[in-house]
């Protein structure tokens, strides 16, 4: 006959297994719902991977002056824009 302990060690670890699978299982049919709807976020990130690159359109510009700067910035108003500044200290 099982005792009462190790019977309610088994139940334990068991309940806990399947609280694993079943939060598991939420997450995967929440991502699911994400990826299928084309205007989720995530749909848009995974869409956007493809798209980076590092052609002529992904450059690294050397700028000298603040003038430099407002130019480049405003001439690309219609695409995204990042803007780097980097210390040598």
């Amino acid at each position: 006959m099982i005792s009462f302990n190790r019977m309610n060690k088994w139940t334990r670890g068991f309940r806990g297994r399947w609280l694993t699978v079943a939060l598991l299982a939420v997450v995967l049919v929440v991502a699911g719902v994400q990826l299928a709807n084309p205007h989720s976020y995530l749909s848009e990130a995974v869409a956007r991977i493809g798209e980076t690159g590092n052609g002529a359109d992904a450059s690294l510009t050397h700028l000298t002056s603040v003038d430099q700067l407002e130019a480049n910035f405003n001439r690309d108003a219609s695409h995204p824009r990042l803007i780097l500044l980097l210390s040598p200290t």
